[in-house]
């Protein structure tokens, strides 16, 4: 009796450290492959326009940042599934007149273009997948943060609405 209790615990000890192992890779299934090992970022945007409580609401998307001229060329290409809750955070160091374009992009997605402190200047909604369309910025950005197709929309997301940055800048 003492043995079949024993071989018990170690077999339910066994599955615990199982699982315990297993968690970090289930974790890292859920980033798209093109984008394992890339930093990510909670960043917030803060709506302005117009506030619904007394305090100006904070939207959260969890952002992988494009912070090289090879992550920046990268983006989202041939990534096949990205979340309402994610998106890719662009980076550019000085801030400039940028240009963005859908090449090798398989879903459709929204562009938002952000000034250098911080405002929303303008989106491009519903960027179709795959397009060599060039879609350029109106004003000099330092952030560029797209998302789902919709998305934008879904969040209410206007002009003046402001990123509000955690580490990166």
């Amino acid at each position: 009796m003492w043995f079949i209790n024993r071989m018990k615990y170690l077999l339910n000890g066994l599955l615990a450290l199982t699982v315990i192992c297993l968690i970090p890779i289930q974790a890292e299934n859920l980033t798209p492959k093109q984008l394992v090992g890339w930093k990510q970022e909670l960043v917030a945007i803060e709506k302005t326009s117009p506030p619904t409580h007394s305090m100006n609401e904070r939207i959260f998307i969890n952002a992988y940042i494009a912070d090289t001229p090879a992550k920046r060329t990268q983006g989202l290409m041939h990534v096949t599934d990205l979340h309402d809750n994610e998106g890719m955070l662009f980076i550019f160091n000085p801030p400039r007149r940028v240009s963005m374009w859908m090449k090798n992009t398989v879903i459709s997605l929204d562009i938002v273009f952000i000034k250098p402190n911080g405002t929303i200047a303008h989106i491009r909604g519903n960027a179709p997948p795959l397009s060599l369309e060039s879609i350029a910025s109106k004003y000099k950005i330092k952030w560029v943060l797209e998302l789902n197709a919709g998305v934008a929309g879904k969040l209410n997301l206007k002009p003046g609405d402001k990123l509000v940055l955690g580490k990166t800048d």
